[in-house]
């Protein structure tokens, strides 16, 4: 059986492991790294995600906020490093509501999060005048949020929200990249110092008085280390068990809708739209009578979550909406390819018609 050793190995090619691997070898000098991963890298979960970010996060504590402020200060500097490849844009999150009954707690929430090390918390009208965030670059940005109660004002900057919104609250450190380019970049920046990525399964892992001490691979191949990093994603649990470690994670489904805006109801330039109302779908008596007949469909016709979501993906050029809501997420198994009820799109176009009534 062939034998090799590493000084640490990482099992998995995913953003999270091509990350490992650039902060081992290229900032703290780790000469002996060796991915391993049956897929590509940068592929699986990887590659379909909504690639956002923000540092716009809730209590208890702050420990998110002052974890995501630090990552958001490393992909900053890499991104003026390497001329942003990765197109990291600082356009911010907008969550709005139509619900008046909500401003108070929208108000304390915002004020809660800026405590935290998020940062300021800028009311419009009654602070400096609202400046709107550009659709490109990051340096020079206000951090915080930016809440805006002026209808009138909302109109101005976001016409394209429907006209029952009475507030919108613009988190500003956050916004959205290339993953793929970014993680390219890692491993790219990670393989000239060294790092080699072996395309295979991990089988078994060796573990001897609590420690690993070897890598047994689908090839056939051993890999002699004491070093694991587990960055297996959707597989985080069987890397696990494979160390005798339960690891007590869970898995939800996330789908993400890529549609054509041809009308250009949305604005190629708008933040990351999020509607922070619950709401009930507009079904007809017929639809509502027809999914009262589907056990697994019957919940659609009730009151569904907040979180509807949507942003803009490529350039000025581009028609592309990303469209995201999480309304239905129980804990599930991570198989693939994974399956998605069938009517998942129109769910989600339907319930951003409340946030965005073009889309109608």
């Amino acid at each position: 059986m062939p034998r090799t050793t590493a000084d640490v190995v990482i099992c998995g090619a995913g953003i999270a492991g091509v990350s490992a691997a650039y902060h081992l070898a290229v900032k703290r000098g780790v000469r002996d790294v060796i991915l391993v991963d049956e897929r590509p890298p940068l592929t699986l979960t990887s590659e379909k995600s909504t690639e956002c970010y923000r540092n716009w996060w809730p209590g208890p504590g702050d420990a998110m906020v002052s974890l995501m402020n630090r990552s958001i200060d490393i992909m900053e500097e890499l991104a003026r490093e390497s001329q942003n490849v990765f197109h990291l844009n600082r356009r911010g999150y907008l969550y709005a509501t139509a619900n008046p009954a909500r401003l108070p707690d929208l108000r304390r929430a915002a004020e809660e999060i800026s405590a935290l090390g998020a940062g300021p918390v800028r009311l419009h009208p009654g602070d400096a005048p609202y400046r709107p965030a550009p659709s490109q670059g990051f340096d020079d940005q206000p951090t915080g949020a930016d809440l805006i109660l002026d209808p009138a004002l909302i109109r101005q900057h976001f016409p394209y929200l429907s006209e029952r919104t009475v507030a919108v609250l613009h988190a500003r450190r956050c916004g959205w990249l290339s993953a793929q380019q970014l993680g390219m970049y890692l491993l790219e920046r990670a393989r000239e110092t060294g790092v080699t990525y072996v395309p295979a399964g991990v089988q078994h892992i060796g573990v001897r008085g609590g420690r690993v001490h070897g890598v047994h691979l689908s090839t056939g191949e051993t890999i002699v280390t004491d070093r694991l990093v587990n960055a297996a994603g959707p597989f985080l649990r069987d890397i696990g068990a494979m160390l005798g470690i339960e690891i007590p994670v869970f898995f939800e489904l996330h789908g993400k809708v890529v549609f054509k805006d041809e009308r250009r109801i949305v604005s190629r330039d708008a933040p990351m739209l999020i509607w922070t109302d619950p709401q009930t779908l507009p079904w007809t008596d017929e639809e509502r009578s027809l999914l009262a007949e589907s056990e697994e469909r019957r919940h659609l016709s009730g009151e569904l979550p907040s979180g509807a979501h949507l942003r803009p993906e490529g350039g000025s050029q581009s028609t592309t909406l990303l469209m995201l809501w999480a309304y239905h997420t129980p804990p599930v198994q991570p198989v693939f390819p994974p399956r998605f009820d069938s009517h998942y799109f129109e769910i989600v176009l339907r319930g951003l018609t409340r946030m965005v009534p073009g889309l109608g």
